[in-house]
Formats: structure tokens, sequence, C-alpha cells
């Protein structure tokens, strides 16, 4: 296996696939096009080129904010070239959450579509620092902000030469939920993100294999990004689909004859699927899953494949892995590259099968974040001594296998998606009849499955609403108004009324009691009132 410790960067290790292979295809979506290595590789560099020339300079924020689609890979890899740091966001943004995070990251320069350029002007008078717009698309749309396409900006930039990006190098600044505030943009190294090739715990390399990985994950997201980090350190090929589908899924693997993937929170939705006879003729061979289904020996057996799974959080990269898993709950073991602690809330180091905050430190300093963009509060509380405080309860047995047990702060994850409590309840104050409200997850294991609805395997979203008398207000109503202004993947499924929020003697909301009974009586559904699932 490559030593990840001591090899070129991924923008490096293209730049060298260019030179030895350039016809050999690294990147292919599914809805149309790949490019070669060597066509990638140069691509990148227009992209390099093109932001010089309009004055980006090294370490200055560029935000991104587009679907999967090869110019969303090309145009990360070329600002990394140019030095500056890609700040992608959700292309569903809008309203609040778009100018928090255009203003958080003090972007002069917008790389978007056309379809995104509304959402912009639609804050344009709450924007700080952004001056112009670069579109990917073929023509300028009209915006009071100024706006050219990027061919035109590559057709008239110079050729210039560019420093390599090393490991230590930041690749991205992606914003991670909130928990006691806004979201915070991790700024994550080179030598992080490159330990995905460890990911797939207990598989035996062989010399001449093409790996082929299928992505239907987003770029904003760094799900959306392992696969092409994966394809660039193991020499192998990327085949992306904007989003995930069900339908499409299996006929996507086997056209593109995909041998590695990863399944956040959907393998659920594969498993309802109706059983055939030629499930397991498929190419695929690793499946890496999280979280783990109960049934994860049925999967491996109907599709055939092996599952293994980890845990890890854009802060610190993918630290434990398995395969050969003995339960379902577990997470894996240690990478060798990490040390870590199990601490009490005393800081005082937990025998084993003892569960706490899980602290953690790596053998090269790029392993851990670099901090968080323009946090310095956050990046004091974050270290303790040296060692990252992760803010998670894990536990580890006898045998070294680590379980997560809990999220130690209020965040959500839906769809593999990380949601801030935050600022999910600051939409939902938005509304004129809201006096407050309490957003809380569901588990997916404690709400029984709807006729025709797959059951999901992570949390499901649930806000507690208190209102002021002010208006009148229905929960479909409240669903209509949030659904118009969230991603999503954000848009709340359960919602409940109640007259007074329970509150803890300091006047906090005391959401411990609300998770009591989650689902009850007087909870609305939106599945249940034949509203469209969001998946």
């Amino acid at each position: 296996m490559v030593d990840t410790l001591k090899m070129p960067s991924v923008p490096v290790l293209i730049r060298q696939r260019a030179a030895r292979d350039p016809d050999a295809p690294f990147l292919t979506d599914v809805a149309g096009g790949t490019m070669s290595g060597g066509e990638f590789h140069a691509a990148a560099l227009r992209v390099a080129d093109a932001m010089a020339a309009i004055g980006v300079e090294r370490n200055e924020c560029v935000a991104t904010m587009l679907d999967p689609c090869l110019t969303a890979y090309t145009a990360w890899i070329g600002l990394c070239w140019r030095g500056a740091l890609e700040v992608p966001i959700n292309p569903e943004y809008k309203g609040n959450l778009l100018a928090y995070a255009l203003n958080d990251c003090r972007a002069r320069v917008l790389i978007t579509s056309n379809g995104c350029i509304d959402q912009v002007n639609a804050i344009r008078d709450r924007l700080e620092t952004l001056e112009r717009i670069v579109t990917i698309d073929d023509a300028v749309c009209v915006s009071q902000i100024s706006v050219a396409t990027l061919a035109s900006i590559e057709a008239e930039a110079p050729r210039i030469e560019h420093a390599e990006p090393t490991l230590a190098d930041t690749n991205a600044v992606i914003y991670t939920s909130g928990t006691t505030g806004p979201s915070k943009g991790v700024l994550q190294a080179w030598g992080s993100i490159q330990q995905v090739q460890h990911n797939f715990s207990g598989e035996a390399i062989e010399p001449d294999q093409v790996p082929v990985y299928y992505s239907p994950w987003p770029t904003f997201h760094s799900s959306g990004r392992v696969g092409f980090v994966f394809a660039a350190v193991r020499g192998g090929h990327m085949v992306f689909r904007s989003r995930f589908s069900v339908s499409h899924y299996w006929a996507d693997v086997r056209a593109h004859g995909c041998t590695h993937t990863q399944l956040m929170g959907i393998a659920g939705f594969l498993m309802n699927v109706e059983r055939r006879s030629d499930d397991a003729d498929n190419p695929l061979q690793w499946v890496l899953m999280n979280p783990v289904l109960p049934d994860y020996c049925d999967f491996e057996t109907r599709f055939g494949v092996r599952v293994c799974t980890g845990w890890g959080m854009t802060e610190i990269g993918f630290p434990l892995n398995a395969s050969n898993l003995p339960n379902a709950q577990t997470c894996g073991k240690l990478s060798p590259l990490y040390e870590v602690r199990i601490v009490d809330a005393g800081g005082r180091d937990l025998p084993d099968g003892q569960a706490g905050e899980l602290l953690i430190r790596g053998k090269a300093p790029f392993l851990i974040t670099q901090g968080y963009l323009n946090k310095p509060d956050a990046n004091r509380k974050s270290w303790r001594d040296g060692w990252y405080a992760t803010g998670d309860i894990l536990r580890c047995d006898a045998d070294g296998y680590f379980y997560f047990l809990d999220r130690a702060n209020d965040y959500l994850r839906v769809r593999g998606n990380n949601v801030s409590s935050l600022e999910l309840e600051g939409e939902v104050r938005g509304h004129p009849a809201v006096a407050e409200v309490a957003a809380i997850g569901v588990k997916a294991a404690d709400v029984p499955a709807l006729p025709g609805n797959a059951r999901a395997s992570e949390d499901e979203i649930k806000i507690v609403v208190q209102l002021n008398g002010s208006v009148p207000l229905n929960e479909g109503d409240l669903f209509d108004y949030l659904a118009e202004r969230l991603p999503r993947y954000m848009v709340p499924r359960f919602v409940e009324f109640v007259d007074e929020l329970p509150r803890t003697p300091t006047g906090k909301i005391r959401k411990a009691g609300l998770r009591e009974a989650p689902v009850n009586d007087a909870t609305w559904d939106r599945l249940s009132r034949s509203v469209p699932a969001a998946i």
C-alpha cells in the first residue's frame, strides 16, 4: 500500500498520471462526458490561470456553488493549483444560509452556474465581500453582481507557472454543521483526505487493478470528494451521478464496471427494492457503509460484496475502519496513523469498555484540521493539551473495536448530511407565527415505515414548535414555508405544536424531555399526509 504520509498531493498525482498515461479515463459523469487524466489536468490548469488573471491571490477563499459535474472537480483542483482555498457551498442554499456562508468565508469570487445566480441576487444587499460571479455556463445571465463566463476568462488568461500543492496545504474549506453556533469552515489538508485508501480495510490490492469508484454524492460535502481522491491515489477511475437514485444505482454500477462505493444512510433503500435472481451479478466488490445495516450480512450475500465501515469527521479524516465486522454496531479499529484517548468530563482517561469523549491526534500534523476559518474561539476550544476534542462519545472494547454512542453536541444527520439544529431553528423562528422552536433527531428505527416509503438508516428531523398566537398556522403551511427556504434534506419530517416548550431551571429548552416520546399522537408526519418525501 502506498505510504500516504510521504506521497505527493492529489493535484501532483494527477499531473504525474497525465504525463504517464494521458488518455486513460479518470472521471466520468453518468449524464454524459468522460475526462482522461491528461484532459483533466489541462482543464484544472486553465482554471488556475483564469483565477490568477482576475486577481485571486494565494490563500484567498473562492466560493463555489455547483452540483456534481466535471467542471466542479476541475474548479476544485484548479483553485488548489492557484493556491486559493475553495469553499464549496450547497447549491440549494438561499436566504440566511447562503448569506452567512458567503460572508463568513469573505469570498470576493463565486464560481457557480446560471441556475444559482437568482439565489445570490436575492441577497445581494446583505453580501459584504462578493464582487464577481464566474458562471460555468456558456452565456451570462442577468445579475446585479458582475458576472462573466469561466470560458471567456480562460481564453484571455496568460499561462503561468504554479507552485505544487503539498500534503500540508488546504484542499478545501468544508463547512460542517454548527452545534452551539453557526456552521464552521474546516480547513482540511490534502494529507488528511488522502488517507481514504485506508477506508476499505482488509482489501488486498492487486498491482494491476484499476479500481472504479461510484459516487452519487454532492461535492460540497466530503463524501462527494473522497471517491475522487481515492481514484487519484489508487490510479483508478471515478464515476459519479449528480444525485443518488435507487432506480439507477445498479444500472450505473454495471454499465461502468464500478468496484468500490460508499453508502451513507441509504443502504436500506437498496435492500427494500424487490429481490432479483441476478442481484449479485454486478462488478461491485467493496461497500463502505455508514451506518452499518443490522442485516449487513444479508446485504453482502444478496449483492455479492464485502461491507466495511468506519468513523470520522471532516476535521480528523477517517481514523477508524474495519472489515470482517464482528457486529453491525462497531465503527472499526484505530488506524496506526493516529493516537486516541477516551476521557470523562474531567479529562481523565477511562478504561476499555467505558464511554467517554474521544480525543485524537495524528502522527503527522496535517492529519488533523489546521483549524476553523475565521473562528479563533472555536479553534481554542477544540484543542486540549495537544489533543483534538471530537465532542463525540465512544467506547473501545478489549479487542480494540470502537463503538460510536452519541454526539456530545446537538446536531443531526439526515441522508448523509450533517444538519445544524441552530440554523434550522433560526429558519423556523423566521415565521411570524412562531414564538420558539426546538429541533431534535428521531431515530429511524423508532419510526414505522409507511407503505411505499423505505425506512432511512439515520435520523429523521422533528421540530417542536411553540406558537405566538399572532396569526393562524397549521403544520402543512409551516412545512411549505420551510420547503421554500431550506435544502430538501433540512426540511423536517415531523412537526408538533405545543403550548409551551419544557425548560431547565436556567431557562434553556430541555431537549432531553422532547426525545422521550419523539413520535406521539400529537406529531404531524409529512409522509402520512401525502407530502412528497425529500430523498
